[in-house]
């Protein structure tokens, strides 16, 4: 349609309602209502409702608050802030317009503080609460998925902090959730090559860690399948460039050209004469009533789970670990003889290590989990300089964006990722979370490494998926400013 063709092309998006953030802000509203009521019923009554269960329903109305922000933040770079209810049309006006950095801080916070003296960290088990009594199924289970965890939203949130150390707490605490008899979230060979192709289309209880499930029959739709799709009746706006398949077509296995597990044929495809994105057609190409076939949409999986970590570790100057955590995984790492990991992997929880089959061995880490070969491993060098770890981050850290545009391929990860890595490295970035190696390094040196360099290149490989003439002005925007990396839509409207 136009409407996509004008966001796509950064053109004028005055009236369009494609660009709209209208459905985040239903989320935020619902959730106020939704927030003021149970304040005021357990103000009436403080005994029906168990503690742990009330403060359960906060904390989930918190974080769904704190995700739409955070997407409102990422998308538009600004948001109307506010935590009342809404009572009448017009009244958003009377609420300040929050930019980027103070959406985040303010997200955070509804996480960390709350309101009312509740903070947004509660959770209910919903399997039981809602089954009591019954074991634990895929039915029961797939209840506990729906609310994002705290330890993802703050993971998230911290990197756009460059609070690395809080980033790399939630995650390890997500992956020891699991238990230190079970093999969730932990990136094992329960879940590769074959296996991978599943996550885009199939519920999988060790990838998927918050998921949003649709139900054809109970009326719940999404456009996955009706956007991808070139099948009849689907509209097939959206396909993979020529710029995306090559990313995979240049990954290697054993030094040969190939991402078996991930690329042709799994990611992307040839069908009906043409490239469709694949990951969530499978399966579901072939019923006469495919429009019917809505495919659950991951709002957080291990992969990227593992792919924050690996960021927070970079930006901590833990190499060792996050190429690791990246590439092959530290399975190799783990003592049998004590039942923990070897340094520098001592903190890590054996969970990462035990698992349910010992067919399934021990975390592969992100790319070791597909079989492609591993990289950055320039940054192991010997007698690395404060300036060489400053420039090794810079790198790594356009290796983790490139890894989240092949394992996050079509989840609308990708941008996001490019955008934070561009405000880290820009001229006028927080520079505080590098400090000491800049200070070892001499400022005047080290500063240089901030400036439009990863903002420059990642503003040209957007550009290079262009085909239709407008690569050259939409490089040039995402150059000229970081605002520009953000969609410009009047939010008062």
């Amino acid at each position: 349609t136009r409407e996509m063709w004008d966001v796509y092309n950064y053109a004028d998006l005055t009236g369009n309602l494609f660009a709209s953030p209208k459905a985040y802000y239903n989320i935020i509203i619902n959730a106020n209502d939704y927030l003021a009521h149970v304040f005021k019923y357990r103000s009436k009554d403080s005994t029906s409702v168990s503690k742990s269960v009330f403060e359960g329903l906060i904390g989930g109305a918190l974080r769904y608050k704190a995700w739409a922000y955070l997407q409102i933040a990422k998308i538009y770079g600004e948001g109307i802030y506010f935590d009342d209810p809404v009572t009448s049309y017009g009244a958003l006006d009377k609420y300040p317009v929050l930019q980027f950095d103070d959406l985040i801080a303010k997200c955070i916070d509804l996480i960390e503080i709350g309101m009312n003296g509740v903070n947004g960290k509660g959770d209910v088990q919903w399997s039981t609460v809602l089954f009591p009594g019954q074991g634990a199924s895929p039915t029961s289970l797939s209840w506990d998925k729906i609310s994002p965890p705290k330890e993802c939203l703050l993971a998230e949130l911290y990197l756009y902090k460059n609070d690395f150390e809080k980033v790399k707490d939630n995650c390890v605490a997500l992956i020891k959730r699991g238990g230190e008899n079970e093999a969730s979230y932990q990136l094992n060979l329960s879940e590769y090559n074959g296996e991978w192709k599943l996550f885009g289309y199939q519920y999988t209880r060790k990838e998927h860690i918050c998921l949003q499930f649709y139900d054809y029959s109970l009326h719940q739709t999404n456009r996955y399948i009706e956007y991808y799709s070139n099948s009849y009746p689907n509209k097939y706006y959206l396909r993979p460039t020529q710029v995306a398949r090559s990313r995979f077509e240049r990954q290697t296995m054993s030094g040969i050209a190939n991402d078996r597990y991930r690329g042709s044929g799994v990611t992307y495809t040839y069908r009906n004469g043409d490239w469709v994105l694949y990951k969530f057609l499978q399966a579901n190409l072939t019923s006469d009533n495919v429009y019917r076939n809505d495919v659950p949409i991951a709002v957080y999986r291990a992969g990227e789970l593992h792919l924050f970590l690996v960021e927070a570790l970079v930006g901590l100057g833990r190499f060792q670990e996050a190429l690791a955590f990246l590439n092959d995984g530290i399975g190799s790492y783990y003592n049998s003889t004590t039942g923990k990991f070897n340094p520098p992997f001592s903190e890590y929880p054996t969970c990462l290590y035990r698992t349910s089959s010992t067919s399934e061995m021990a975390n592969r880490g992100v790319r070791g989990r597909v079989g492609v070969d591993p990289v950055g491993t320039f940054a192991l060098a010997a007698g690395t300089t404060a300036l060489d770890t400053l420039k090794f981050m810079q790198k790594l850290d356009s290796l983790i964006v490139e890894e989240t545009l092949l394992e996050l391929a079509g989840e609308g990860k990708g941008l996001y990722a490019m955008n934070r890595m561009a405000r880290r490295w820009s001229a006028n970035a927080d520079k505080s979370w590098a400090s000491r190696w800049i200070n070892k390094a001499g400022n005047a040196e080290a500063n240089n490494l901030w400036g439009n360099k990863v903002q420059n290149d990642w503003a040209e490989k957007i550009a290079q998926k262009y085909t239709n003439g407008e690569g050259a002005k939409v490089g040039s925007l995402l150059k000229t400013d970081l605002k520009n990396w953000f969609i410009k839509y009047p939010l008062r409207n």
